[in-house]
């Protein structure tokens, strides 16, 4: 492949790509956001659905006392399951 050959491929994928940037651009401009909730939600039923079992990679501490008191109250409960 000669230089100029490769200059074009260049060009043109240099092309593709704003355009492409572009078409996000207005997507994320037409689009409201999806809330983190329901993305969570959503991710959680297809894994269930696929069979994957997962595992925890992060948590972060949730604002509400009451939301730490029901985790730890989940936690700490002795009963027989």
């Amino acid at each position: 492949m000669s230089d100029s050959e490769k200059d074009l491929v260049i060009a043109t994928l240099t092309k593709r790509l704003s355009a492409l940037e572009a078409e996000v651009r207005s997507l994320k401009a037409a689009s409201p956001g999806v809330p983190e909730d329901v993305l969570v939600a959503i991710s959680a039923a297809v894994s269930a659905y696929l069979g994957n079992d997962g595992s925890v990679q992060a948590v972060r501490f949730a604002p509400s006392p009451n939301w730490v008191r029901q985790g730890r109250r989940a936690l700490q409960n002795h009963s027989i399951r």
